[in-house]
């Protein structure tokens, strides 16, 4: 019997270490894909910011340091598996970190999925430049309603500078309009004081959405972003709403009246007068 057990102890040992040592980590890990190993100081230089993903995740926050040797120039949003933007990637000159966050609705798994592209470059001078995760701002959540943080795996990447090289232009064709959406009109004691205002978003898979644009009060265009004051809080008017990508493709989505104009309004003392 002392044998037997023994026995029995020994293989729960080495199923154990098996696990515990032997299989491979389920840690998720984020990295960075640059288009060439080294950086010229000629042109924009494009890195990729990736992520493998051993199990269902569905929402992540990422701070990325940009050390003062290269410049940020822009963050390019299109092909990203993030679906809703919480934070757009946002760039602080001071801190020198991009920070951004977003929800994938439904969750997703795999490897080498895309979340921005980062276009930076140089001031002409020789030398390496590191990109890293900033451990405290960059989090991602397990697929489930108790938002648990899943073990995540950050890789730096060095990149060295080259100053008589010069970067090939990544291209990257948009011939996409944004995607379909609705806009919804809607009221809260909270906000704006009660008052009538439009929520809108969406989604471009080639670069990303540049900017919306309201239309109302025949037709007037004015820049805006979600939630939006509506200036004709009457809802007589049809609104409608233009997401324009960084192409300048639009996608167009109407809103109708949602009241009937009172045409006899303006002349009901003209009228009584008569």
């Amino acid at each position: 019997m002392t044998k037997i057990f023994k026995f029995k102890t020994i293989i729960l040992l080495s199923v154990f270490y098996f696990l515990l040592f032997v299989l491979p980590a389920q840690a998720a890990r984020l990295y960075f894909e640059p288009q060439e190993a080294i950086m010229g100081a000629e042109k924009d230089f494009s890195v990729g910011v990736r992520i493998d993903a051993k199990n269902q995740i569905n929402a992540i926050s990422a701070g990325i340091f940009i050390p003062p040797e290269i410049a940020f120039v822009d963050a390019v949003l299109g092909n990203s598996i993030i679906n809703f933007w919480v934070e757009k990637p946002s760039f602080d000159e001071s801190s020198r970190i991009l920070t951004f966050s977003g929800i994938v609705p439904g969750g997703f798994q795999g490897e080498k999925e895309p979340l921005l592209t980062i276009k930076i470059k140089t001031a002409g001078q020789e030398g390496k430049a590191i990109l890293t995760f900033n451990k405290e701002k960059t989090k991602i959540y397990l697929h489930t309603s108790e938002g648990v943080e899943d073990s995540l795996e950050l890789e730096s990447l060095t990149l060295p500078i080259s100053e008589g090289k010069e970067n090939m232009i990544v291209e990257i064709i948009d011939r996409y309009l944004p995607e379909d959406f609705k806009p919804e009109i809607s009221r809260d004691p909270n906000v704006f004081e009660n008052k009538w205002f439009l929520i809108f978003a969406t989604q471009d898979k080639g670069l990303g959405v540049d900017h919306y644009e309201v239309c109302e009060k025949k037709k007037k265009c004015v820049v805006a972003e979600s939630p939006y004051l509506l200036q004709n809080q009457d809802l007589d008017e049809e609104i409608v709403v233009k997401a324009v990508d960084k192409n300048g493709n639009e996608r167009v989505t109407a809103i109708p009246s949602q009241k009937p104009r009172v045409w006899y309004k303006n002349y009901a003392i003209s009228s009584i007068l008569v």
